[in-house]
């Protein structure tokens, strides 16, 4: 009784998966008819369905991401291709894997030069898998050369920018430099200029201080002289209401 079971749930475990292989086919045929119609939205939309349908095969996975690639959604088509790593595959068909990969890879370094320093070595390494499986393959050997230049321009491009940067950066340091010292020279001089208008300052309110002390001297002196000019006036008065007296010749 348990065998017989036991035989009944593998039956039915393989008539589910031979609906879900024909299934997925079907939708992986309907996504190749959109896609052969450059119509790549239509075909990227069965090819999602069939990667749902339970246990995916690779083609969807694959078709996927020629989908995107043919959409200019690199970075979503490198994950595609990135997600058949875990899937068994011949060789042949790995090594388009890895070379489809290195192209996503490489289109969104070119898009993105702010990306391409962690692009560009992961493409590289994707050509370099690719030619472990196929050697011969003159189109990644070319992609890989030319990947490689990519990496060495923006790593170039990369250090120049740090150079500019750096550059920049002491200019910009002399130059905050150049200013504080001219803002100590302008303080300096705006110090020793207060320090003379002090002194000025000073100097005039003792002047003014010596003035009015003359002033008090000279007022003191005028009154001095006004009182004596008043005593000989007074004494001439007298002297000439003085009777003098002469005497008579007889």
């Amino acid at each position: 009784m348990k065998a017989k079971r036991s035989h009944i749930i593998i039956l039915f475990m393989a008539m589910t998966l031979i609906s879900w292989s024909q299934q997925e086919n079907r939708l992986i045929r309907q996504g190749n008819r959109h896609y052969d119609d450059g119509k790549y939205k239509e075909a990227e939309i069965n090819y999602l369905k069939s990667v749902q349908t339970g246990k995916a095969s690779h083609k969807g996975f694959y078709n996927l991401g020629d989908a995107w690639y043919m959409q200019e959604n690199y970075l979503q088509a490198s994950a595609a291709f990135d997600t058949l790593r875990t899937f068994k595959m011949d060789d042949e068909t790995r090594s388009k894997t890895y070379y489809n990969l290195g192209n996503s890879l490489l289109k969104a370094s070119v898009d993105s030069a702010e990306l391409a320093q962690q692009l560009l070595p992961a493409s590289i390494d994707a050509y370099k898998q690719s030619l472990r499986l196929n050697p011969e393959d003159t189109d990644a050997k070319y992609n890989l050369a030319f990947a490689q230049k990519l990496l060495d321009k923006s790593q170039q491009q990369q250090q120049q920018n740090q150079e500019n940067k750096d550059q920049q950066d002491k200019e910009q340091d002399q130059q905050q430099d150049q200013e504080q010292k001219q803002d100590q020279q302008n303080q300096d001089q705006q110090n020793k200029q207060d320090q003379e208008q002090a002194k000025q300052d000073q100097q005039q309110q003792q002047q003014q201080q010596i003035s009015k002390e003359d002033a008090e001297r000279i007022l003191e002196a005028l009154k001095n002289d006004e009182k004596e000019t008043l005593e000989k006036l007074q004494q001439a008065k007298i002297q000439s209401t003085r009777v003098v007296k002469t005497e008579k010749d007889w």
